[in-house]
């Protein structure tokens, strides 16, 4: 049920930027993509993360195949300004209504590093957790081991980008967070690195 969600929300936002035609195109690649890398999936995580992956590099290279220039601007619309308003918006009651918003994104990126990541095609270095801070490295990312293996990092920092769509809301200092990732794999750098700051701490004592 969550894989005919997932491809139904894609394909309904690529829908609205590219021809019927094109969209059946990229439908036919993308489960020929999805069959050929079953064996990339080792744990739940990669079940759903496989999805991703397969519907956007099949989108990648059917658009780059039609010599469309614009295929940055439509996958991004169709992965991340396609459903980001409706995400932003739970995220920010959350962060409105909870008294320790700190406290809770740090939960939420431990519960995801479990639920939506696993430890078998990533792998993290904690460097910091305390109540004041909240830092750690992703030296392992199935993604860009993906995207690498299929000639096909250009999508990297569009998948990165995803983080944006809560990170962005932090830069408000309202909220009593700051988060920054002065480094990214897809930058050529060694890992990506996820730094938390809790800017309330100081009141709570």
């Amino acid at each position: 049920m969550m894989k005919k969600f997932i491809e139904k929300q894609y394909f309904k936002g690529l829908s609205k930027k590219v021809d019927g035609d094109i969209v059946q195109e990229i439908q036919q690649r993308y489960k020929i993509i999805l069959q050929e890398n079953q064996s990339w999936i080792v744990d739940k995580p990669t079940e759903l993360n496989i999805i991703f992956t397969s519907m956007v590099l099949s989108t990648f290279q059917t658009l780059k195949d039609r010599s469309i220039k614009d295929w940055e601007s439509i996958i991004r619309y169709s992965l991340v300004e396609h459903s980001q308003e409706k995400q932003r918006f739970f995220m920010k009651l959350f962060l409105r209504l909870d008294p320790t918003p700190f406290k809770r994104i740090v939960n939420i990126s431990k519960w995801k590093q479990v639920n939506h990541y696993g430890d078998q095609h990533f792998q993290y270095d904690i460097l910091t957790d305390t109540d004041r801070n909240y830092h750690f490295h992703i030296k392992k990312c199935f993604f860009f081991d993906f995207f690498r293996s299929h000639d096909a990092l250009e999508m990297m920092p569009l998948f990165c980008s995803l983080d944006n769509i809560w990170g962005d809301l932090l830069k408000n200092p309202k909220y009593g967070v700051r988060f920054e990732r002065p480094q990214l794999l897809s930058k050529g750098d060694p890992h990506c690195s996820f730094q938390f700051e809790n800017l309330r701490h100081k009141s709570l004592h």
